[in-house]
């Protein structure tokens, strides 16, 4: 029988012992497994301990750091592996209860447009403002060109005037 299954005894079922920390570090073990990374992969790709992520998905709230630091690291690996991470956090906020919870579902609209923007746009945008810099370099480089070639038309007269005495 596993942990989560709860344990019958008299006739009266009682609910598993399990922390919210340790039920959101098994999914998120779980989804990490579903994709094929290992914990080496995930954690050098989130610049996340392997040791912190290896607590966090057992549970283990000892060898974790602050619960806000819990809380940034748990949305980050949601992120990473594409999953709701508001339900997630909900899931850890959550004190213990005999409440079964319905399963988060994979993300597939993140809610965060900005990181979902257009790379097309950032090309056209990037491509306009070199052109844009271009142009305005060979102006700037054309005026100094002339100005020392005509120095009259650089705005600096020189007045060549006899002093009589």
């Amino acid at each position: 029988m596993e942990k989560s299954d709860g344990i019958k005894g008299d006739n009266s079922y009682i609910a598993d012992k399990k922390s919210p920390l340790q039920k959101v570090g098994e999914f998120l073990r779980e989804a990490r497994q579903g994709r094929n990374l290992s914990v080496e992969d995930l954690s050098s790709s989130l610049r996340i301990g392997k040791e912190q992520l290896v607590a966090l998905e057992e549970g283990d709230e000892k060898s974790l750091p602050e619960k806000v630091f819990i809380r940034a690291m748990v949305r980050r690996i949601a992120e990473k592996l594409n999953l709701d991470t508001s339900f997630i956090l909900d899931e850890l906020n959550q004190k213990k209860n005999n409440e079964p919870q319905s399963r988060p579902v994979i993300n597939k609209n993140n809610s965060n447009k900005k990181r979902n923007s257009n790379p097309f746009s950032i090309i056209i945008l990037s491509g306009a403002l070199g052109l844009f810099t271009s142009i305005m370099l060979v102006k700037y480089i054309q005026k100094v060109q002339n100005d020392s070639i005509n120095p009259q038309r650089s705005g600096i007269f020189l007045l060549n005037k006899k002093i009589s005495s």
